[in-house]
C-alpha cells in the first residue's frame, strides 16, 4: 500500500452486474473508492474486548464530532462477532462510559451478533457471483510463506494456494475458510485525513478471508455489510486500519454498494511510542478508571490536549470540543497525552 501526493490516472469502478464477474475497471486497472454524496451518517464501532482506553475514546469523540459538525447522525455499533475475545459486561460499560462523556448516538445500538443472517446473505451473494472460494490452508501452512518476498504490512500476501483447487465450500468433514477472489488492479482510496492511498490488493494482500474456518464472519465482510445497511457515508477510525480500506472498497463494489468515504485518525501512543491497549484494567489511560477520578469535562480536556486544541487541565463539553476538531487538527502522525506529534 502506498500514499501518493500526485494524482495518477485511474479508471473509475462501476458496480458489477448482477451475477456477473468483476467490473471492467476491476479487470483492467485501478478501482477508485468514490464517497457518497448523501446526508452525513457516521459511526463508532467498538469491540467489547475490554473497557475503552483513551485512544478508543479519541476515536469515539472524533466520529461523533464529525457528525455534529456536518449536521448529520452518528451511530453506535458493537462489533462482537469474535465471541472468544468478548469480555462479559464490556458492551454495557462501553455504552455507559460514552454516555458519561456526553456522546449521544442516533438509532438503537446495532449489535453484530444479533444480525448474523445479514452476513450470511452477503456471503451467498458473493458466492452467486463467483467471488469466493474454499481454502483449506492451515495457519502452519500459511506461516511457511512468512519469509516470502513481497510481504505487505500485515505479513505475506496469500499466495492463492487454493484458488483453483476446487474445494467444496460446504465441506462437512473438513472445515474451510471462505476467501474473496481479488482481481488484478490498484485500488485507490482518497482518505479525507491520511491522503491518497493506493494498494494493489492482489499483490500486497491476496485473496482475503470473509468467513473463517470456525464459521465466524470475518471483520472485513461484517463491517462492509453493516456500513452499507446502515447507510454510513464516512468511516472514522484509527490509522492502524487504513490498510483495510481498499479491501472494504472492493467488497462494497462486489455487493453492489458505493464505498463510504474514509477518515483515518492518528493513533494515541504512550511515551515509548506504543499504541494504548486494554490489557490493564486500572491503567491510567483506561477511560472507566479515569471517569471514577475525574469529571467527564476533564477527561474530554485530556483528549483535547492530546489533539493540541486544549490547554493542560482544561475542562469542556463534548460539543465544545467538537467545535475545535477540524480536519487540520487530525492531520498529524500520532498523538500523546502531552500533545500531537507531526512528521513520521
Amino acid at each position: 500500500m502506498s500514499n501518493a501526493n500526485e494524482p495518477q490516472s485511474e479508471r473509475s469502478a462501476r458496480p458489477a452486474a448482477q451475477g456477473g464477474g468483476p467490473s471492467p475497471a476491476a479487470r483492467s486497472g485501478a478501482v477508485r473508492a468514490t464517497p457518497p454524496t448523501t446526508a452525513y451518517v457516521g459511526r463508532y464501532a467498538p469491540s467489547p474486548t475490554g473497557d475503552l482506553h483513551l485512544g478508543n475514546a479519541l476515536a469515539a469523540v472524533v466520529a461523533w464530532a464529525r457528525a455534529q459538525r456536518a449536521g448529520g447522525r452518528c451511530l453506535l455499533r458493537v462489533e462482537d462477532l469474535d465471541r472468544p475475545r468478548v469480555v462479559e459486561g464490556a458492551s454495557a460499560r462501553i455504552v455507559e462510559d460514552l454516555a458519561a462523556l456526553g456522546l449521544t448516538f442516533d438509532r438503537e445500538v446495532l449489535v453484530q451478533s444479533a444480525n448474523l443472517p445479514r452476513y450470511e446473505a452477503a456471503l451467498l451473494a458473493l458466492r452467486a457471483r463467483g467471488s469466493i472460494y474454499a481454502c483449506t490452508c492451515s495457519r502452519k501452512e500459511l506461516a511457511r510463506v512468512a519469509s516470502a518476498p513481497h510481504s505487505g504490512e500485515e505479513g505475506p500476501a496469500y499466495p492463492g494456494t487454493c484458488r483453483a483447487a476446487g474445494h467444496p465450500l460446504d465441506d462437512k468433514d473438513r472445515p474451510v475458510a471462505w476467501r474473496f477472489l481479488v482481481e488484478p488492479g490498484v485500488v485507490v482510496v482518497d482518505d479525507r485525513l491520511a491522503g491518497r492511498v493506493e494498494q494493489d490488493v492482489e499483490r500486497e494482500v491476496g485473496d482475503f478471508v470473509v468467513r473463517r474456518r470456525d464459521g465466524v464472519f470475518a471483520y472485513q465482510l461484517a463491517v462492509v455489510v453493516d456500513d452499507a445497511a446502515q447507510g454510513v457515508t464516512e468511516v472514522v477510525r484509527g490509522r492502524d486500519l487504513l490498510s483495510s480500506a481498499p479491501r472494504q472498497a472492493l467488497l462494497h463494489r462486489a455487493l453492489g454498494a458505493t464505498p463510504p468515504a474514509f477518515a483515518h485518525i492518528p493513533l494515541w501512543v504512550d511515551e515509548d511510542g506504543r499504541r494504548l491497549s486494554k490489557r490493564v484494567g486500572d491503567a491510567p489511560t483506561i477511560l472507566r478508571a479515569l471517569l471514577t477520578r475525574e469529571s467527564p469535562g476533564r477527561v474530554l480536556g485530556r483528549i483535547g490536549t492530546a489533539l493540541g486544541v486544549c490547554a493542560p487541565g482544561e475542562e469542556l463539553s463534548a460539543r465544545a470540543l467538537a467545535d475545535r476538531i477540524t480536519d487540520d487538527v487530525l492531520r498529524v502522525s500520532r498523538v500523546t497525552s502531552s500533545g500531537p506529534v507531526r512528521g513520521s
